[in-house]
């Protein structure tokens, strides 16, 4: 399970944006999906998460490069973990969490791991 938030585990930075991806090196950019920003990232060849709000944003997200799909609504998680181990996805299913506890709930759901929500920095 990957785990994002624990200070004992190194990871990298979660920077949650708009339109800003200019920033530390090997940072991963979070933000709602939006074609326009996606295709920014990509052009400026960032890693991006999209946080995930409806059923066809998981399959649109994964297929234009996602490296993380991020949850807050565990019935939608779910069915993106469902659908990520059917599709064989190369986007990563993560949980948003308020802590890091009952971790056996999340692989139950068959999420590949969780992310504190305080993990995700804020970047104008």
């Amino acid at each position: 399970m990957l785990i994002f938030g624990h200070d004992l585990i190194k990871t990298p930075s979660f920077i949650f944006t708009h339109r800003n991806f200019r920033s530390e090196k090997g940072a991963i950019f979070c933000f709602e999906y939006d074609e326009k920003q996606i295709k920014e990232a990509k052009k400026q060849g960032v890693k991006f998460a999209i946080f995930v709000k409806e059923k066809d944003e998981i399959f649109l997200s994964n297929a234009l490069g996602a490296e993380y799909l991020i949850f807050k609504d565990e019935n939608l998680a779910k069915f993106g973990a469902r659908a990520a181990e059917f599709y064989l996805f190369d986007s990563k299913i993560l949980a948003l969490v308020k802590e890091l506890c009952h971790l056996e709930k999340y692989y139950e759901m068959g999420v590949d791991g969780v992310i504190l929500e305080s993990f995700i920095h804020l970047k104008s």
